[in-house]
């Protein structure tokens, strides 16, 4: 699914009362109190890190303060079940990548689906960027080379896996497919020597790069910004440089799907100033990954489109 660097009007914000179980409050009233900014991995990796320069100037933006809470675990799952297990009142925000989705398509059993969610927005797009060591594999060809004589494990978040997996399997590059519960797991392990590569998004990518790894391919639809480019090396190849279609994936942002709908067009405003402040969206940059904001209504009509379009996506994981 490529977003590009599409930057959407935001959705107005419904007016009047909303009755809750709790106090009454207004749109003017919202945010009255601090905000949980839920997110289902673990410290350190690309969504934790981007989370915490979003919230992190949040009171002075929207007036409250935003925390951000890991409840990392179960693919992704544990975040999401523990956002629904919290009152629908808009003072618990859910931001997640694909991984939870690709997780709970390809579970039986899973206890959460992908509608149980209300999408207010997306607030970014990452790529999947595939980090190996330059002594290992130096380039494309010697890693498809190296593929077909042993096998090579390649780790990362089921997100990132994905990316990477699509344009594999169009180059008929058979791997061994790690997944890890966050970035900065699957990154200790291949700074350890475990796995053979990691995939990871490009802000992640450019703290393993140049000391201890390079940017061998960019997976996504997503060209990158040219000074994240240059700092993975520059010039980096993407799937379709190769003759392949790359997968870009949308970083969305959800609340309890019971949550009334003028708490949500709250909840969807109060994204929308963190995501369009003049510093946080230089913060993202310089971080490696621009802000790409999509409004609630837009945003819901692609999370809608991306679930079939997964479906048939992480066959190629299992």
């Amino acid at each position: 699914m490529e977003l590009g660097s599409k930057i959407l009007k935001a959705t107005a914000v419904a007016a009047g009362l909303s009755t809750l179980a709790g106090p009454v409050l207004s749109q003017d009233d919202y945010p009255a109190r601090q905000v949980s900014w839920v997110i289902p991995f673990g410290a350190g990796g690309g969504t934790d890190r981007l989370s915490r320069l979003l919230t992190a100037d949040a009171e002075s933006i929207v007036g409250q303060p935003v925390m951000v809470e890991n409840h990392s675990g179960a693919g992704g799952t544990t975040g999401w079940l523990h956002v629904l297990d919290q009152p629908a009142d808009g003072y618990t925000i859910f931001n997640a990548s694909p991984t939870p989705l690709v997780t709970i398509l390809t579970e039986e059993n899973s206890p959460v689906q992908p509608e149980d969610i209300a999408i207010v927005g997306y607030i970014g797009a990452f790529a999947s960027i595939i980090v190996v060591r330059g002594d290992e594999f130096p380039d494309w060809d010697s890693f498809v080379a190296a593929a077909a004589e042993d096998p090579i494990t390649v780790g990362g978040t089921n997100s990132t896996l994905l990316g990477a997996a699509n344009t594999l399997s169009q180059a008929g590059v058979e791997v061994i497919y790690v997944s890890y519960p966050s970035t900065g797991e699957a990154v200790t392990d291949f700074l350890g020597g475990h796995i053979d590569v990691v995939t990871t998004t490009e802000s992640t990518a450019a703290t393993i790069v140049p000391e201890n790894g390079i940017a061998l391919l960019n997976t996504s639809s997503l060209p990158l910004a040219p000074e994240i480019d240059e700092a993975l090396g520059g010039n980096i190849p993407m799937s379709r440089d190769l003759g392949y279609t790359g997968m870009a994936s949308p970083r969305w942002v959800g609340v309890h799907p019971d949550t009334p709908e003028d708490i949500q067009a709250d909840v969807a405003e109060l994204v929308r100033k963190l995501a369009m402040d003049p510093a946080v969206r230089e913060a993202w940059a310089a971080a490696g990954e621009p802000i790409q904001y999509m409004a609630m209504e837009e945003a819901r009509a692609d999370y809608k489109a991306l679930i079939p379009a997964l479906r048939s996506a992480v066959k190629i994981l299992e």
